[in-house]
């Protein structure tokens, strides 16, 4: 039981991302503590079906359904969202629970939207056992926000196994209406590159000798900030671009991923919020202790737009020039054997969230809107299948 608050004691660092790229900033994950992964199969067929909102819709879900849990349990735990799935890390008195969560959450997302997720759990001490690793650190993003940062290729392997032995869940049984995903929401529109800016990249980073991961990333991240300037100026939103849209799909389909079926009583009370929301943002009138511009503010400075789950994943707005500028130094190190990369472009970008609360406790997961994640790990996938 010891080690249950281990995530929750990690002092959050206050430093630039490339400065937390040092190892001594990083810490082993005990022993008893699980990877759990939730993964949509197939997601390439269904973006290129163009079900690319539903995969990132299912796969934010799995982390929200997960984060529930644990809330419930009193006990934080590291995600890490990657457009078509996460990835959790979760104590051993919590992987049961998670699991029968994320089942829950499959048989729905089977029933609703025609996806299926590859779900299931390692522990740390068999990764450790056949010499693969997984150790952290947690950085401050934003003044509520902080986020995990892993090295190691523990994740990667884990992913691995569990996607070739996927936990049987067809024929469950198990009712959906005990599927807490509270705080989900996708109500906001496509969104468009800030002013000044063209386009949206997802840009994907594995570094080929996980031994070096911490120096390799840190000259990316460098390099990134270099060319594509801070987390807050590169991020693919800002304040006018952000919309909240008025879609009876969109509220359908999140009526289902919460609840499992319609509910009338839901569907109206959230088409009436968002009309009531299209006000309060617009004149920045105040709810509660906060005011619209203020709330967008919080949002995109809590926007899950990197992730460093033993490889990079990060999705950024800028000018195309400032994307030939990148390539050219990712495509220098490839071919020097330090790296392999992907990266997909994208006009607009999309949000799934995790609203806690309107004040400051909310995240808000970032994918490009054609599938970006999924259509860059395309080419990273096809370049590690040539390496091996």
């Amino acid at each position: 039981m010891a080690s249950q608050n281990f995530y929750r004691d990690i002092q959050a660092l206050e430093l630039p991302i490339a400065e937390v790229l040092q190892q001594h900033n990083f810490s082993d994950v005990p022993s008893d503590w699980f990877v759990i992964i939730a993964d949509v199969q197939n997601s390439t067929a269904a973006v290129a079906a163009g079900k690319h909102n539903d995969v990132n819709l299912v796969a934010a879900g799995s982390l929200i359904a997960a984060l529930n849990i644990a809330k419930e349990k009193d006990i934080e735990i590291p995600f890490f969202f990657s457009g078509d799935g996460g990835a959790l890390l979760v104590p051993e008195q919590l992987v049961e629970d998670v699991l029968t969560g994320l089942l829950l959450h499959n048989e729905n997302s089977i029933k609703n939207f025609g996806l299926t997720m590859h779900i299931g759990s390692l522990s740390i001490k068999d990764i450790s056992a056949v010499g693969a690793s997984v150790t952290i650190a947690k950085v401050q993003l934003g003044q509520s926000f902080h986020k995990a940062v892993i090295l190691g290729n523990g994740l990667k392997f884990a992913e691995q196994q569990i996607k070739h032995a996927t936990r049987s869940v067809h024929g469950e049984a198990i009712s959906t209406h005990a599927l807490n995903m509270t705080g989900l929401e996708c109500r906001w529109d496509k969104v468009k590159p800030p002013a000044g800016e063209n386009e949206i990249v997802c840009y994907l980073v594995e570094a080929i000798d996980q031994t070096k991961q911490a120096s390799v990333y840190r000259d990316v991240m460098l390099k990134i900030e270099e060319i594509y300037g801070s987390v807050q100026s590169r991020s693919p939103l800002s304040l006018n671009r952000l919309t909240l849209l008025m879609s009876l799909q969109k509220i359908e389909k999140e009526m289902l991923a919460k609840h499992g079926r319609w509910k009338i009583n839901y569907f109206v009370t959230t088409f009436f919020e968002n009309f009531l929301g299209l006000f309060y943002f617009r004149y920045n009138l105040k709810l509660g202790s906060i005011r619209g511009q203020e709330y967008l503010s919080q949002l995109i400075a809590n926007a899950d737009t990197l992730t460093i789950d033993g490889r990079i994943n990060t999705i950024i707005s800028g000018k195309s020039e400032k994307r030939k500028l990148l390539l050219d130094y990712l495509s220098a190190r490839e071919k020097e054997g330090v790296l392999v990369y992907g990266h997909h472009i994208s006009k607009e970008s999309v949000m799934t969230c995790y609203i806690e609360n309107m004040n400051a406790k909310h995240i808000h997961f970032v994918d490009g809107s054609d599938g970006g994640y999924t259509e860059a790990s395309k080419e990273l996938k096809g370049k590690l299948s040539i390496n091996r």
